[in-house]
C-alpha cells in the first residue's frame, strides 16, 4: 500500500512510476498521491494518470537478449575465430542462460556486472563486463 503509507505534506503531491516486468509481459502506471485538507481531518487522494501494458516484452526477452550479448562477446574472442557460434552448443548455451540469472540480480542494483564463465566451450573462458 505505497500511497497510503506515504508521509505527505497537506496539499503536496507525489508522482510515482510503478513498473513491473513479469516473465512474459510488462506493466507500468503513473500515479499521483495528494494528502487533501478536509478541514478537521486529512484524506489521501490517489489518481492514476496513465497505465500501459505490453505482452510483447518480458523478463524472458531480457534473458534472451543477454544470452545473445554474451554469445556475441564469446564468439568475438580471437580463440574462437572461424568456429561455430557458442549458441550451436546446447550445454554451453544452458551455461550462458544460468549466468544470465546471476547477471540480472547484479544489474538490479548496479550499472555493470562482471562475467566469468570458465571453459565455456573448447577450453575458452568468457570474461567480460556487461
Amino acid at each position: 500500500m505505497f500511497g497510503i503509507d506515504q508521509k505527505l505534506e497537506v496539499n503536496k503531491t507525489l508522482t510515482v512510476l510503478f513498473y513491473n516486468m513479469g516473465g512474459m509481459d510488462a506493466e507500468a502506471a503513473v500515479v499521483r498521491y495528494t494528502l487533501m485538507d478536509l478541514g478537521k481531518k486529512t484524506a489521501p487522494y490517489i489518481e492514476i494518470l496513465a497505465e500501459a501494458s505490453s505482452r510483447d516484452v518480458g523478463a524472458s526477452d531480457v534473458d534472451l537478449a543477454l544470452v545473445r550479448l554474451l554469445a556475441e562477446k564469446f564468439d568475438a574472442l580471437p580463440e574462437r575465430e572461424g568456429k561455430d557460434s557458442v549458441l550451436s552448443n546446447v550445454r554451453a548455451t544452458k551455461r550462458l542462460q544460468k549466468e544470465v540469472v546471476k547477471i540480472k540480480e547484479v544489474l538490479s542494483a548496479n550499472t555493470q556486472a562482471s562475467v566469468k564463465i570458465p571453459e565455456l566451450l573448447d577450453q575458452v573462458t568468457l570474461k567480460c563486463m556487461v
